[in-house]
C-alpha cells in the first residue's frame, strides 16, 4: 500500500473532527460512518457518508499511545517468577533480576516490546527504567541510541525509575543532567508505610528542585498500597506547596485513594488539578498485585477511581504497566488487551467521550505529543483498522487489524 488512500470506515464520534456533520450518521454505540482519505501519509479529506443501504465494516481508530511501561524488565517471569503473585514477592524477586542484568539484556527486552507493540497499533511509549548506584554506566547511552533507531515510527520516552535516595547523590545529578539533554524524565517510588515522613519530605524537596533546575518531568508511582491510603500524593501536595515551584508531574498508580470516602476523593481530585498534576491508571497489574489474602473471598481491588478524578478535572490516563515479568505475568503491548480487560473491570462504557480520552488522548497529551490522537483534516494517517462493526467485535479473541504509520502499512 502506498502512503495515499482512502476508506470508508466507522470511527467512535468522540475521536474525530468532521467540518460538515449535516448528514453524519452515529449509531447507537457512538460510532460515526465516515470517509477518509490520506495522501502522503496526511489526512486530506474527512466526511460523512450515506448510510442508507450500508455500514462500514472497518472501525478506525489512531494508533494508541502508552503511558507507563517497564521495558527493562519485560518477559522475564520464566527466569524470575512471581507464584505468590503478591507485591513483596515482586520486589524481593525483582532486586533478584537486578543482580544479573545488563545492558545487552535490557536492550534485548526494550527491542522485543517496542516491535510488538508497533505491530498491535502504539505510537508512542513512556518505559520506565529501574535505575540504581551499580548500575551498567553504558545502559542510558544505549537506550537514548535505540530511541533514535524508533523515531521514524514510534516516539519512545523514558523514566529513570530510582530510590527517591538515588537523587539525592552527586550520580543522581550527573544523570539528571544527561536525562535533560535527552528530554528524559526523573522517577521514583512514594508509597507508605513512611517511617520518617520529615526525610520523605526533604528527598520530594530534592526531587522536585532537581527537576525545576534542568527543566524536567518527574513521573512518580504514588500510592501503589492498600495502607494509609492518600499517604503518598498528600505528602507531595504539601511539598510542591511548600517549595512554590512548578514542574510537570506525573503520578502513577494512585491505588489507595480508592479507600478514602467520596468526598475526601472529589476534594484531593480538585487539589491534584490545581496543581496540574496528570494521573496515571494501572488497573491490571493493581489488580493483580494488591490486596491479596490467602483467607479473604473479597474481590476488591485498589485502583485509582478514574471517575472521581474526572469529575474533579484531572487528567487520567490508563496504562498497561508490566508485561510478562515478576510484577504481572500477562499481557503483550497490545491495546486492545489492556482495553478488553480495564473497560469491564472499571465499570467503564468504551461509547463514552471520558472512557475514550482517559485512553487516547489523555495520554497524548500526558507525553505532550505533536498530535492529540482526534482524527482530522490534516492529521497523520496513523491508523488501526479493525474487521468489526461493533464494540463487542472489538472485545472479542479473534481481532484482525491493520496498522498504518504514515499512510502506509505496517507489517
Amino acid at each position: 500500500m502506498s502512503n495515499s488512500g482512502n476508506l470508508e470506515v466507522l470511527i467512535p464520534r468522540c475521536l474525530c473532527e468532521i467540518e460538515n456533520t449535516d448528514n453524519l450518521k452515529v449509531d447507537d454505540e457512538n460510532l460515526a460512518s465516515v470517509f477518509v482519505a490520506w495522501e502522503k501519509g496526511i489526512v486530506s479529506e474527512l466526511k460523512p457518508i450515506d448510510i442508507e443501504n450500508k455500514k462500514p465494516k472497518t472501525i478506525l481508530f489512531p494508533r494508541f499511545v502508552e503511558t507507563h511501561s517497564h521495558f527493562d524488565k519485560s518477559f522475564t517471569f520464566g527466569e524470575y517468577p512471581n507464584f505468590k503473585s503478591n507485591y513483596q514477592e515482586a520486589l524481593s524477586v525483582n532486586l533478584e533480576e537486578h543482580k544479573t542484568r545488563t545492558s545487552n539484556k535490557v536492550l534485548d527486552r526494550a527491542e522485543k516490546s517496542l516491535n510488538l507493540a508497533l505491530k498491535n497499533g502504539y505510537r508512542a511509549i513512556r518505559s520506565h527504567i529501574d535505575t540504581f548506584e551499580n548500575q551498567d554506566s553504558c545502559i542510558w547511552d544505549d537506550l537514548f541510541k535505540l530511541q533514535k533507531k524508533y523515531s521514524s515510527k514510534l516516539k519512545l520516552q523514558f523514566v529513570a525509575l530510582a530510590p527517591l535516595e538515588f537523587w539525592d547523590t552527586p550520580q543522581g545529578e550527573e544523570l539528571a543532567k544527561k536525562l535533560s539533554n535527552k528530554k528524559g524524565i526523573l522517577g521514583g517510588v512514594l508509597t507508605p508505610p513512611f517511617i520518617n515522613k520529615i526525610k520523605v519530605k526533604r528527598l520530594l524537596s530534592k526531587i522536585l528542585l532537581l527537576a525545576d533546575k534542568y527543566k524536567l518531568e518527574i513521573d512518580l508511582h504514588v500510592d501503589e498500597s492498600t495502607i494509609e491510603p492518600g499517604a503518598g500524593i498528600k505528602l507531595l501536595l504539601e511539598t510542591v506547596d511548600r517549595l512554590n515551584i512548578k514542574v510537570p508531574i506525573t503520578c502513577s498508580h494512585l491505588s489507595s485513594i480508592l479507600l478514602l470516602k467520596n468526598e475526601e476523593i472529589i476534594n484531593l481530585g480538585i487539589k491534584i488539578a490545581e496543581k496540574d498534576i496528570k494521573v496515571i491508571a494501572l488497573p491490571l497489574t493493581n489488580f493483580w498485585l494488591l490486596n491479596r489474602k490467602d483467607q479473604s473471598t473479597s474481590l476488591y481491588r485498589p485502583v485509582a477511581p478514574i471517575k472521581q478524578l474526572q469529575k474533579s478535572l484531572v487528567d487520567v490516563s490508563i496504562g498497561s504497566d508490566n508485561v510478562q515479568d515478576p510484577w504481572y505475568p500477562f499481557g503483550n503491548y497490545d491495546p486492545f488487551y489492556l482495553m478488553s480487560l480495564a473497560i469491564p473491570m472499571l465499570q467503564l462504557n468504551p461509547w463514552e467521550r471520558l472512557t475514550l480520552s482517559s485512553i487516547l488522548l489523555s495520554p497524548s497529551r500526558l507525553l505532550n505529543l505533536n498530535w492529540d490522537g482526534l482524527v482530522k483534516k490534516g492529521c497523520p494517517a496513523d491508523f488501526i483498522l479493525l474487521s468489526a462493526e461493533k464494540w463487542a467485535d472489538i472485545f472479542s479473541n479473534n481481532l484482525k487489524r491493520k496498522v498504518l504509520i504514515k499512510g502506509e502499512l505496517y507489517n
